[in-house]
């Protein structure tokens, strides 16, 4: 077996972790559930538990493709990766352990959190989910875009289209309008002139007094071009035959994600998309709106998100890699001030001081942000004591706050009423610490409360 041959890729690591109990659970799934794969469970947990001690284990391509691990087409499979990688937000942090998983190939980087994409330089991921430089100019979906200096996004505007020259009048009888995509320009339309398509029938006259084109009974007439009408073999009261119509159907359903809007110009309702249509790998769809993110529910490691950007809907899907637990890093407990549940001993310890993110819309003098952003915050627990001191005989205090360390300047484009745009700029907090600050002394009426920490 892998786990216990002379030639076995984990033999390395047999000296920190007992491979015994891995290779018993091994033999009982294959044996008891053949063909489930369950044993790779066994051969997973041992590779992590050896890279935890250092030991990398490259032990996929010795299964004889019985575990494979499929990634993204662009992302390569590394058995050794880092815990966390470093992305144009986030710098490199003082990681020494190892993990398995789908990586960045070498020379590139992921973009940051909710963009799936990797890329050479830092710069901005387009609407077309391309990685473009700081300045670099583009045209997508008819428009024309840059990409901001500094990380501050991208800003569209529509590609402007020369006023047609020789545009017809199509006023007179039996012709209508026709708008098409101009040959020189697939961004620009053209309007030409038609003619609706019917036919004069010439037959000998019913009577001296109809000497003019009819048409046979059953054929079509031409009346509206939302209609579709036939002259029947039924008669007025003036002797002609009478001619029905029926509206031309429309679809009345559209798919998940997409609502009937009306279009000027067309007898028909077009389906547009107004959510994003998110494909999970177990052939089931997820509908988000726009701004909006859910974790799978089978899967918390994975969130799916939609954004629009200038009218673009963008969907992505986004995986975490959670690092190795480590009880050194874990807080003392505390009965005051904000607290997490570590699930290792269900005990609640306070949250450190650090940036926390909200996510919505910035109004600034009655001008709104198109899309909701990302706003920061500091907020966390920090040290705080009052100690007794007898050669002073009163008690002393330090406290200190959770307070922003270090701050940048951001850029957010606002629409205004007026249908006017503006570009904004805001505080953006990049780094906090605890920082002291003054203790309020009590007043004489306060009841003071000194618990053990």
């Amino acid at each position: 077996m892998i786990h216990v041959s002379a030639s076995s890729p984990f033999k390395a690591c047999h000296p920190f972790v007992n491979p015994d109990h891995y290779y018993a659970a091994c033999v009982f799934d294959s044996c008891a559930l053949p063909n489930s794969k369950l044993e790779c469970a066994s051969l997973q947990t041992y590779a992590a538990l050896c890279a935890d001690q250092g030991v990398c284990v490259d032990w996929r391509g010795h299964t004889r493709d019985i575990c494979p691990l499929k990634c993204p087409s662009h992302k390569v499979y590394k058995a050794c990766g880092p815990i966390e990688e470093v992305t144009c937000n986030q710098v490199a942090q003082n990681q020494t352990g190892h993990v398995e998983g789908c990586f960045c190939p070498a020379g590139t980087m992921p973009y940051g959190e909710g963009v799936d994409v990797c890329v050479k330089t830092c710069g901005c991921v387009g609407p077309d989910n391309k990685p473009r430089k700081f300045g670099e100019v583009f045209e997508f979906d008819c428009k024309k875009c840059i990409c901001l200096e500094g990380g501050s996004g991208i800003i569209c505007e529509p590609l402007k289209c020369p006023a047609q020259a020789d545009k017809p009048s199509c006023s007179d009888e039996g012709f209508y309008e026709v708008t098409e995509v101009s040959p020189d320009n697939i961004c620009c339309s053209i309007t030409s002139c038609s003619k609706f398509p019917f036919c004069f029938i010439y037959c000998t006259p019913l009577s001296p007094k109809l000497s003019f084109a009819i048409t046979v009974p059953g054929s079509p007439v031409v009346a509206d071009k939302c209609q579709n009408c036939v002259c029947t073999d039924k008669s007025n009261s003036s002797g002609l035959n009478v001619v029905t119509c029926k509206r031309i159907p429309c679809n009345e359903r559209c798919q998940p994600g997409y609502e009937l809007k009306d279009v000027k110009g067309e007898c028909c309702p077009k389906c547009v998309q107004t959510k994003c249509v998110v494909n999970k790998g177990d052939s089931t769809v997820l509908i988000l709106s726009p701004g909006e993110m859910e974790n799978d529910p089978k899967d918390n490691c994975t969130v799916y998100s939609c954004v629009s950007i200038k009218g673009q809907l963008i969907s992505s899907t986004s995986e975490i890699t959670c690092p190795s637990f480590n009880e050194e890093n874990c807080k003392a407990v505390s009965k005051f001030g904000t607290f997490t549940l570590n699930p290792y001993d269900n005990a609640f310890y306070p949250s450190p001081c650090s940036v926390t993110q909200i996510v919505d819309h910035i109004t600034h003098k009655g001008c709104r942000s198109v899309d909701k952003v990302y706003l920061t915050q500091c907020e966390g627990s920090c040290g705080t004591f009052s100690l007794y001191s007898a050669e002073a005989n009163s008690m002393e205090h330090k406290c200190s706050c959770c307070r922003e360390a270090a701050t940048s300047e951001k850029q957010v484009l606002l629409e205004c009423p007026n249908g006017k745009s503006l570009i904004h700029k805001y505080l953006h907090v990049d780094r906090c610490e605890c920082l002291d600050s003054e203790c309020t002394q009590p007043s004489s009426s306060e009841k003071r409360i000194y618990a053990p920490v």
